[in-house]
């Protein structure tokens, strides 16, 4: 055996030795997962918020010599396996076309294990996650000229009402990217406040209001916004989908304030809140 063969046989039992105690850290992992799981009762499996806090802080933290993407994937494996303990964890996915990005997208994110559903209508998403047939939602980002925009429903009430609690990809892999797809996931649970949100609202009107307009309007109440779509249906009036800075609750004063500002049969809901994905720039 040469010098070389002794180095190379002492570095993979050092590589044995690491990978031993990387399972026993995990199964310890494991054990405070499943003591949380007994603490919470039964309590929402999924806390889209914290998950990215913690993906956030490690992505920033020490280098690990490895891409993002990578260490992005191991942890989504074990924070979906570890969901998948605590309960139920099932993922509805609209895909009208493309159906292989979607797919993709929802099972980087939500772990090789997790039982997911493909679906060609967002209506049939939207109702499996308010019936409880599905925990998420994975639905394509709105685009201008939709013929049923999925996003308008997000403005009701109700414990019920599905909302946006996450954005994919949270971390991006231009090297595995298929036709630069992006979507929403949303859910009937609540979102953990951030350090990094950004929050969707719907802002409905009877009369024809312009989208400069009403992003004025929002500025006027502290809210800033970008308009992302709009949508307007005979008889019922105008939809319009903002993108803002920060976390937005329903019960936000802004909104109320936005209402009275704009007047007439004029609302603004919160359509639901995201962490921002994540960046190094």
């Amino acid at each position: 055996m040469t010098i070389d063969d002794t180095k190379l046989d002492a570095l993979r039992r050092e590589i044995d030795e690491i990978d031993t105690r990387l399972l026993a850290a995990i199964a310890a992992r494991t054990e405070v997962v499943r003591r949380i799981g007994e603490a919470k009762g039964g309590g929402p499996i999924l806390r889209p918020g914290r998950e990215a806090k913690v993906l956030r802080a490690l992505l920033a933290g020490p280098a690990t010599g490895l891409p993002a993407p990578v260490v992005g994937r191991i942890w989504r494996e074990l924070i979906a396996a570890y969901c998948s303990l605590q309960g139920t964890l099932e993922v509805a996915v609209c895909a009208p076309e493309k159906s292989v990005g979607y797919w993709d997208l929802a099972r980087d994110h939500f772990g090789s294990a997790t039982h997911m559903s493909l679906h060609k209508s967002s209506s049939v998403v939207l109702r499996a996650v308010s019936e409880g047939q599905a925990t998420v939602g994975i639905l394509p980002l709105p685009l201008d000229g939709e013929a049923d925009p999925w996003w308008r429903y997000m403005s009701g009430d109700g414990d019920n009402m599905p909302r946006i609690i996450g954005r994919l990809p949270f971390v991006d892999n231009p090297g595995a990217r298929f036709e630069d797809l992006q979507a929403m996931v949303v859910g009937c649970l609540a979102y953990d406040e951030g350090a990094d949100d950004v929050s969707w609202l719907v802002a409905s009107t009877s009369e024809q209001i312009s989208r400069r307009s009403l992003t004025d309007h929002l500025k006027a109440v502290d809210l800033g916004g970008r308009a992302i779509t709009s949508f307007t249906e005979r008889g019922t009036g105008d939809a319009h989908l903002f993108e803002v800075d920060g976390y937005v609750t329903a019960t936000d004063p802004r909104l109320a304030a936005f209402a009275k500002r704009v007047g007439g049969n004029a609302w603004l809901s919160a359509a639901g809140s995201y962490a921002r994905p994540f960046s190094r720039v």
